[in-house]
């Protein structure tokens, strides 16, 4: 099964050079790169190694992840997107494998997710005996393919998470939709929380503060916060 109706979707904030490498991977792939920190240097270092990007955009201007998302998402050609972190180890063997689950579940699934290595307590809606396919509740925004056009049916990422739990809003929304999210046990992916962006004191403090308030935020809209 090939892959020439999938784009790569991949953010960049202040991105080590060392992990530039992990998407060499994804030079036959179409490609979007959105850099926020707006890193010259990476961008000609990408440049030389993915072949087909076809938008790259630069800007010292940090939108957050979930606007940024939605930017790149807008500007995809193709049926089919992934969305992936330089910090995220996959193969393309892998990538095809969410295709699969796709097409597969294509009356409902909406999202197809890789098992990532660090991912716990994964919340099953239904599963049949030994399957390595079936419905989960929620998502992780790190690593996921989406149909483009049911993606942005159920309203994509809200913009008014920064950074953190517009993937929790966004399963939440699926999974009172008509469609579902599907988890593909034979895709497997790695991922180095938090190394995707340089650690600085500035980086962990933007961190902690919108993960408190997009954890505020998501339940308030679910109703379980008052102001």
């Amino acid at each position: 099964m090939d892959h020439n109706d999938i784009t790569i979707i991949i953010l960049l904030y202040k991105t080590p050079s060392n992990l530039l490498k992990n998407l060499e991977k994804y030079k036959s792939f179409k490609v979007l790169i959105l850099d926020q920190s707006n890193d010259i240097a990476n961008k000609i270092t990408l440049s030389k190694i993915l072949p087909k990007i076809q938008y790259y955009g630069l800007t010292s201007i940090n939108m957050g992840f979930a606007k940024a998302q939605n930017f790149l998402v807008k500007k995809v050609k193709t049926k089919y997107f992934f969305s992936t972190q330089p910090d995220i180890k996959i193969s393309i063997k892998s990538i095809i494998n969410l295709k699969k689950t796709i097409i597969k579940f294509k009356r409902d699934c909406v999202v197809a997710i890789p098992k990532i290595n660090k991912q716990k307590n994964i919340s099953i809606i239904k599963k049949k005996n030994n399957n390595k396919e079936f419905k989960v509740k929620d998502m992780i925004g790190a690593a996921f393919m989406a149909d483009k056009k049911r993606f942005i049916e159920v309203g994509m990422f809200d913009t008014n998470f920064f950074f953190y739990w517009e993937d929790v809003d966004l399963s939440y929304r699926i999974r009172n939709s008509e469609y579902n999210i599907y988890i593909n046990y034979k895709s497997k992916a790695q991922h180095t929380s938090g190394n995707s962006s340089r650690n600085t004191l500035n980086t962990m403090v933007i961190r902690y503060i919108n993960f408190k308030f997009g954890e505020y935020l998501f339940f308030y809209k679910i109703k379980k916060l008052r102001i």
